[in-house]
């Protein structure tokens, strides 16, 4: 019976004891193009990231308040025509030369949660509900936004035009935002 007590605190320990590893972050994005939504992942060299708990012994601790801000000048795709269509004909047309998110809420569960996001580009702030797992010893999250949500339908439409012809007339306005982090105990 107290071995049994014993590791039962153990593995609740072990639950709620985990935290991120906050200099090993990833963002990512994926864009869709084609009739088939067939995807375009990329994400940005200059991302600064901010944790403002540095003690903290949870996940939600870590990402509650924690920021990104993101400088737009820098898209990676791996394929150099997507980057300058992606920079010239989209980001070029924002107010401003970056997006900002802000964790505002996390719910943490077993090894899943639930993440609210402010996300602010173009002069407009959208909350972006993100679902997160933990698999492999990673937190991988994931949301999605409507570029339409930001007053980027300019923008959106110069994108459009510029990739018309590799797109066959298919750029559609979803994005799925996502980070990744390991998960130290």
């Amino acid at each position: 019976m107290k071995k049994i007590f014993v590791s039962s605190v153990l593995a609740m320990g072990l639950c709620f004891g985990v935290s991120l590893d906050t200099s090993k972050v990833q963002m990512n994005w994926v864009g869709y193009k084609l009739a088939n939504k067939t995807a375009v992942k990329g994400t940005f060299k200059d991302v600064q990231y901010k944790f403002v708990n540095a003690k903290a012994t949870s996940i939600a601790e870590t990402l509650k308040g924690a920021t990104a801000k993101i400088a737009l000048n820098n898209v990676v795709t791996g394929n150099p025509a997507s980057e300058k269509n992606l920079t010239e004909g989209f980001f070029s047309k924002f107010e401003g030369k970056d997006i900002r998110v802000k964790i505002e809420q996390v719910i943490e569960g077993e090894n899943q949660g639930t993440i609210l996001a402010k996300v602010s580009m173009n002069k407009k702030s959208q909350l972006v509900p993100m679902q997160y797992s933990i698999v492999d010893g990673k937190l991988v999250a994931k949301g999605v936004l409507d570029v339409f949500g930001f007053n980027l339908t300019k923008a959106f439409e110069s994108l459009a035009k510029v990739c018309e012809k590799f797109h066959k007339g298919y750029t559609w306005s979803q994005v799925e935002i996502s980070f990744e982090a390991p998960i130290k105990q």
